[in-house]
């Protein structure tokens, strides 16, 4: 597309956002951000340096040291640095030291995904979509991610994580987890990927 355009995916964990903007930002020749993984790479710092994350000067003096150069940070995504990520996000300094570098990331169009992108980063976004799914089927999608690293892998926990941090976005006070009052919301549980991105590109090709 020539047109620089902002889409905005927005759910709750193992939902299949990241993998369905990966996709679109593909497709649409677009940068895509995905914008936990600013929050994940913040938990790595924070647990490698062994921060108190009831210490939020610390964590805030980490994040202003952090130079976030999206090429160079690692898909890091596991139980521990996840929850450690869910758990800073809920301070409001940290999520505003945040916004400008994502909005300055998509200036000239990107898709970006996270559970505040349609609501607070980028409420004027073109377009926006809300990605969700059952919680056993997007604890067995975790399930089967976290496989490929680790055999020693229980499902009950990755249940017992992703509802947790639900709970955490959901009832925030700062930015929760909601859908946008103008998205569209997809539930992907009984779809397979091909599907989700044909019917968003039909969507965004008829304007």
């Amino acid at each position: 597309m020539d047109e620089k355009i902002i889409i905005a995916i927005d759910g709750p964990a193992a939902s299949g956002k990241g993998t369905v903007a990966r996709k679109l930002a593909k497709i649409f020749n677009l940068p895509h951000l995905d914008s936990g993984q600013l929050y994940r790479h913040i938990a790595y710092q924070a647990i490698k340096s062994e921060i108190n994350l009831n210490n939020k000067s610390a964590l805030l003096e980490l994040t202003n040291k952090i130079a976030f150069d999206i090429s160079e940070i690692e898909d890091l995504r596991n139980d521990e640095i996840s929850t450690v990520a869910s758990i800073i996000s809920q301070y409001s300094e940290i999520r505003e030291q945040l916004i400008e570098y994502q909005r300055d990331f998509a200036s000239n169009g990107a898709v970006v995904d996270g559970r505040d992108i349609g609501t607070i980063i980028f409420p004027n976004a073109d377009y926006k979509f809300y990605i969700t799914a059952s919680l056993d089927q997007r604890t067995e999608r975790r399930y089967l991610q976290l496989k490929k690293d680790s055999a020693e892998i229980d499902r009950n926990n990755i249940k017992n994580d992703i509802n947790n941090r639900d709970l955490r976005d959901i009832n925030r006070k700062i930015a929760p987890l909601k859908k946008a009052e103008d998205a569209i919301e997809i539930d992907t549980t009984e779809m397979k990927i091909d599907d989700v991105i044909d019917f968003i590109v039909k969507y965004i090709h008829k304007g």
